[in-house]
């Protein structure tokens, strides 16, 4: 008996092997705001051309900074 799968290949399952970036210099977080907050925040980062987090990012080390941290 062969062992004939015929034309097909047999499909790879995306979940078996997970692909996950590692990265010790970043770490993920969660973060709540008022609904406004967040339109506005959403707005400024789409004008300026960059993802929400990097916004958020950045007006904390400009806070951070003025603050004397």
């Amino acid at each position: 008996m062969t062992n004939n799968i015929g034309p097909f290949k047999k499909r790879e399952n995306p979940f078996e092997t997970r692909k996950v970036a590692s990265s010790t210099a970043r770490d993920k977080y969660t973060a709540t705001m008022d609904r406004e907050l967040r339109k506005r925040v959403r707005i400024a980062s789409a004008t300026k051309g960059i993802q929400i987090s990097q916004f958020i990012e950045e007006a904390c080390l400009e806070k951070l900074e003025r603050e004397g941290f």
